[in-house]
C-alpha cells in the first residue's frame, strides 16, 4: 500500500535537486508528480502545469473560437458576418466554460495550496510505500530546510494528533 507525501518548494530548482537526489537513491521516478507554473525540464517524472482560472478560461475560449470558425467556414461556406461572429462567440463561451470547469475539477484536490501555486511555488507529490514515507519525510526535513514537507495531507499535517 502506498502513501502520498506532499512537499512544497518555493523555488523549482530546489524541487528539482530533491527529486534528482531521490531518484539517484533508487526511488522510482514514476512515484513523483510535479505540479506548478514553472516545472523543471528533463526529469523522468509526471508533471502537470498549474493554471489559474482566468488563463484556463482564456485558453478554452481561444480553442472554442478556432474550432467554431473552422466548422463554420467548412460547413456553411459563406455566412453573413453577424451570423459568423455569433457562432464564433458561442464557440468561445462554450470552450471557455468547458476549460474552466475542467481546470477547477483538476485543481480542487490541491486547493489548500492554491495560493502557493499561484505564487509560482512547486508542489511535489510522492507516492511511496507506507514503510518508506516516514523515512523520506525525516530525510527531507533534515537535509533540505528550504523545502516544506506537508506530509500526507495537502494542507499540511496538523502538529498534534
Amino acid at each position: 500500500m502506498t502513501t502520498r507525501i506532499y512537499i512544497r518548494a518555493r523555488d523549482s530548482q530546489n524541487g528539482r535537486r530533491l527529486v534528482e537526489e531521490l531518484i539517484a537513491d533508487r526511488v522510482d521516478p514514476g512515484a513523483f508528480t510535479l505540479i506548478g507554473k514553472q516545472i523543471p525540464d528533463g526529469l523522468p517524472v509526471h508533471t502537470r502545469r498549474w493554471r489559474d482560472d482566468s488563463s484556463a478560461a482564456l485558453r478554452g475560449a481561444l480553442v472554442g473560437t478556432a474550432l467554431m470558425l473552422a466548422i463554420s467556414l467548412l460547413l456553411l461556406q459563406a455566412l453573413p458576418p453577424f451570423v459568423l461572429l455569433t457562432l464564433i462567440a458561442i464557440g468561445a463561451v462554450i470552450g471557455g466554460s468547458w476549460w474552466l470547469r475542467r481546470n477547477r475539477s483538476a485543481n480542487l484536490p490541491l486547493s489548500a495550496q492554491q495560493e502557493a501555486l499561484e505564487d509560482g511555488e512547486l508542489l511535489i507529490l510522492a507516492d511511496l510505500p507506507e514503510a518508506e514515507a516516514p523515512r523520506l519525510e525525516e530525510r527531507v526535513n533534515q537535509r533540505h530546510p528550504e523545502l516544506l514537507v506537508l506530509g500526507p495531507d495537502v494542507g499540511g499535517s496538523p502538529p498534534f494528533p
